[in-house]
């Protein structure tokens, strides 16, 4: 069978359509788009929806026990009609080799202020190499990191100390398992019975891969997620679709400004231009088109935006704008404690400009110009460190700028924050007061108490 691109899956679906249906479908590449395709792929098989809720198993490839799946596989149905078993996130097609696409993918969701999903992708990396939730990777000797995930070990890696990870342990299970649903498919599946496979990567060696290819159905939906003009012509022809089909169920237009604008508020997220479109449909109510006042009006900025707001308010001691930022955060549905994890990294790096403000050499001078700060006392204080904290990679002037903001708070104060805004976390975790009420009072009692002297 050829390798079905996201370009080709309507033409998949019409074949579905005149009965032309296999009994493997494996599908990879972006999670949304996969679990979107697929639900067109069921919709086509299963066309009337009473039957689609009894014939439908839905599950979990992180929890799967693949000998379960296979033996449901090779059962008949009490049911009539087609009985689909779709895996979500299934694992068995991962390798070392994948590892790498993980990592791109935890960085991201940690850039994101997403500590949860890194986690996840990072317990896929840990399962891979058969690593338990007590190893630490960020402490790896670069050649192991290099043995166990098949990539060179980047360098900043600090920010794993801020991550829980999961354990999974499930590796050897899903290894085997690969060779039981190649066993299954040749010695056949039960008439009327369909397995449809999502993995978010694969490694295309795997001999599973290789025999799904040859015999059953396999689509790539994979997206590049690389900051070049050809991935971002890529990623913004796969928001672009979404948006235009969205519209199209609504019968709503959009102009060219509105499109472009809500391009560059959504990036790419697939699931939130299918969201925000439907608001956007929704707020016109019996308008045809969407015009960019309205994007500029329903279409919030963007989490990186709104938590670079919230932080700046912070750092200047600006109670009114923090707590108004909270609020614009927590109503677009940032959850409680991706906003303290971010505060948390923002503290942690003022705490660490600041405590070297205070060392005797280098001398740093409040208010230093740009210039003398890269060339001058930053240049001089690399030169002591023998490795530069990972907190504060990134270019001189990001760099430059914390150590601005740092002079603000004494070593102390911030020290204390640390502490209060663990304090914040855990009653966030365990008590029954409002959470908004909760990062508020953190607020008050962290910036009305600042001590406003300066002695650097």
């Amino acid at each position: 069978m050829p390798l079905f691109k996201r370009k080709d899956v309507p033409r998949l679906i019409q074949a579905i359509k005149k009965d032309e249906v296999y009994p493997v479908y494996l599908l990879f590449g972006d999670r949304f788009l996969c679990r979107d395709v697929a639900d067109s792929i069921i919709r086509a098989m299963l066309p009337d929806e009473r039957q689609r809720a009894n014939n439908i198993t839905e599950i979990d490839g992180d929890r799967e026990n693949p000998a379960h799946t296979m033996n449901l596989l090779k059962s008949y149905s009490l049911f009539a009609g087609r009985r689909i078993f779709r895996v979500m996130d299934s694992r068995l097609f991962f390798s070392k080799n994948v590892a790498k696409s993980f990592w791109g993918k935890a960085v991201k969701a940690w850039e994101a202020k997403n500590p949860e999903l890194a986690a996840r992708y990072l317990s896929r990396m840990y399962g891979l190499a058969g690593l338990t939730a007590d190893d630490d990777i960020m402490n790896l000797p670069a050649s192991r990191w290099k043995k166990l995930f098949a990539f060179s070990k980047p360098q900043d890696v600090g920010w794993l100390k801020e991550i829980a990870v999961p354990d999974t342990g499930e590796e050897d299970r899903q290894s085997s398992g690969a060779d039981l649903v190649e066993e299954v498919m040749k010695n056949g599946i039960a008439p009327q019975n369909i397995l449809i496979l999502i993995a978010e990567a694969v490694d295309k060696r795997k001999k599973l891969y290789k025999f799904i290819k040859e015999t059953a159905v396999v689509i790539d939906l994979a997206v590049d997620s690389g900051a070049t003009a050809a991935a971002r012509k890529d990623q913004n022809s796969v928001v672009r679709d979404l948006i235009y089909r969205t519209l199209k169920d609504f019968h709503k237009k959009i102009e060219l400004r509105a499109l472009q604008l809500l391009l560059e508020r959504i990036g790419f997220h697939p699931v939130a231009a299918v969201n925000e479109t439907e608001k956007l449909a929704l707020y016109c109510g019996e308008r045809e088109s969407i015009t960019a006042s309205d994007v500029d009006t329903i279409v919030g900025r963007t989490r990186n935006e709104a938590l670079f707001e919230f932080t700046e308010a912070f750092a200047g001691a600006n109670l009114a704008g923090a707590l108004l930022s909270l609020h614009l955060l927590r109503e677009n549905g940032i959850h409680s404690l991706i906003i303290v994890a971010g505060l948390r990294n923002f503290i942690r790096k003022l705490l660490l400009a600041r405590a070297f403000q205070e060392q005797p050499h280098p001398v740093y001078a409040r208010g230093l110009s740009y210039g003398a700060f890269q060339k001058g006392y930053l240049s001089q204080l690399k030169e002591i460190k023998e490795e530069w904290p990972a907190l504060l990679g990134g270019h001189p002037y990001v760099v430059y700028k914390t150590f601005l903001q740092a002079e603000n708070f004494h070593l102390e104060k911030l020290k204390k924050g640390l502490a209060r805004l663990l304090e914040a976390e855990q009653s966030l975790k365990s008590s029954s007061v409002e959470d908004t009420l909760i990062l508020e009072n953190f607020l008050f009692d962290f910036l009305l108490e600042r001590n406003k002297t300066f002695a650097i």
